[in-house]
């Protein structure tokens, strides 16, 4: 696969769970099943959930491409660790819609800080390498703040 083909997956695949968390509420929104409840499990499961899987894949299968888009040096060990963190939150986040809300606000509470975390990491890059690959300073610097927030929110409204 060639560098510019696999860059645009990535970009891709990073929406994957924002896509299906906007499926989700359009459809809860067309109808009358929307409440601050799915609102709240739709976020998790696609928003964290989702996108945790997501991501976790691309740093553990697909580590050289990863590191291309982000920027940073192939083959390094902080893939390997930042998949499995991704793992970490995204497995709960689908397992989320099945119980109660104190494993939901683990689950925020775990994906909050990881993905806030991650955005720092990004500026940080950002301000001390200058680094402005797409990886870094792209659509996942929003959505690490963004997806977070909105779960927080969500959770916040019930």
């Amino acid at each position: 696969m060639s560098n510019r083909l696999a860059r645009v997956l990535l970009s891709m695949v990073q929406f994957v769970g924002v896509a299906a968390f906007l499926v989700a509420e359009g459809i809860q929104l067309a109808g009358p099943g929307f409440t601050d409840r799915s609102l709240t499990i739709n976020a998790i499961t696609y928003l964290l959930g989702v996108n945790g899987i997501v991501a976790g894949c691309g740093h553990l299968f697909f580590p050289d491409p990863v590191a291309d888009a982000i920027g940073w040096a192939r083959g390094t060990p902080w893939q390997w660790e930042v998949g499995l963190g991704d793992l970490a939150y995204g497995i709960p986040g689908v397992m989320a819609g099945s119980y109660g809300q104190g494993f939901w606000l683990a689950t925020i509470i775990a994906a909050s800080v990881f993905l806030i975390g991650a955005a720092v990491g990004h500026v940080r890059q950002l301000i001390s390498a200058h680094n402005f690959s797409p990886g870094n300073a792209g659509p996942i610097l929003f959505t690490d703040v963004l997806m977070p927030v909105v779960a927080i929110v969500a959770y916040a409204r019930l």
